[in-house]
């Protein structure tokens, strides 16, 4: 199993550099506001923009070879923007921010916190919820609780996340004349309560919507499992009903909710952006929101690649966890 790990880790870095191209390309070739307009505003002289041009590194050609219409066909160039950034990121250096000019790195240190707690509360309710339910819906099918079950999962499902969290803000406050703490990062040691009432109701929102389609799955591949013969056989030993559930029928199904989980988590890391846009938290999500408005090149750049990172890692641990759940399932 670690070897193949290993191997699925020695892609990494060709995954990383196909996403740094693919990216940088993407930036300079869609069309879009000048970020050295944006910086200089609306009444900046073309002198200006070109100033920080330079400044920016912005006037140089974009990789180190260049098309031509004419001979020679293919033109190298001595500086590049390319060359430049990806110099600089192999020795840590990710550049700095177009509108604090803090260094990338140092912002995303500062916001990682505040997005990792909402992402890890998130995924936890979302587990809770949706395992628990799901095999309850299975136990108890056709039952009331397996309707309210599944009528709570396709609400789920269906309602999009940016509108229950306006409603969020909106209804408590109508209502009871109560918001939630909106800006900036209460710590969970400094300030625990600040931080419950910053968190919990985004995080609540997020692990409902990832758990959907987890109760449904859930339910459905427990179903299966409970008609297998081997249920049959524990149930005629005489076993009780939560040893079979969780020790026989569950570890069985564990397998496809676990790549269900994977993908709730990677919904979650999604819907973190919306949700730390809307709450106004000073996290990775916001952070990539207002730079994808404002054009902030270093900062679209580095969280393109921190993503590609993420979700490979994601999908690796998924993948070895079969292996540790079902020993049926080896890797060469």
């Amino acid at each position: 199993m670690w070897r193949y790990a290993l191997r699925r880790l020695l892609f990494l870095p060709l995954i990383v550099v196909l996403v740094a191209v693919f990216t940088f390309v993407l930036l300079r070739v869609l069309p879009g506001q000048d970020p050295a307009r944006v910086m200089a505003g609306q009444g900046a002289t073309p002198d200006q923009i070109k100033e920080i041009h330079r400044q920016l590194g912005l006037d140089y050609p974009v990789f180190p070879v260049s098309l031509r219409g004419e001979p020679p066909f293919v033109q190298l160039n001595r500086h590049d923007q390319f060359s430049k950034w990806l110099g600089a990121a192999l020795r840590g250096d990710f550049g700095v921010t177009y509108q604090s000019q803090a260094p990338v790195r140092q912002e995303f240190a500062r916001r990682f916190p505040a997005s990792f707690e909402l992402i890890l509360l998130a995924l936890i309710i979302g587990s809770v919820f949706g395992i628990s339910f799901g095999i309850l819906s299975a136990l108890y099918r056709n039952s009331v609780l397996d309707y309210v079950v599944r009528v709570f999962a396709v609400f789920g499902a269906s309602v999009p996340e940016f509108f229950l969290l306006t409603l969020l803000i909106i209804l408590p406050s109508y209502l009871f004349n109560y918001a939630p703490p909106i800006g900036g990062y209460h710590s969970l040691l400094r300030e625990p309560m600040l931080n419950l009432r910053q968190f919990g109701p985004p995080a609540l929102i997020l692990g409902i919507g990832g758990s959907a389609a987890l109760m449904r799955l859930v339910r459905t591949t427990m179903l299966e499992v409970l008609r297998a013969d081997y249920i049959r056989t524990a149930q005629a030993k005489g076993l009780s009903r939560p040893t079979i559930v969780l020790t026989h029928a569950f570890r069985n199904a564990a397998t496809p909710i676990v790549t269900a989980l994977g993908t709730a988590f990677l919904a979650v890391f999604g819907g973190s952006v919306i949700a730390e846009t809307i709450m106004s938290i000073q996290g990775v999500g916001a952070f990539f929101f207002i730079s994808t408005l404002s054009r902030d090149l270093p900062v679209i750049q580095f969280l393109a690649v921190y993503t590609a990172v993420v979700v490979v890692l994601a999908n690796l641990i998924i993948d070895l966890s079969y292996a540790l759940i079902d020993r049926r399932v080896r890797y060469s």
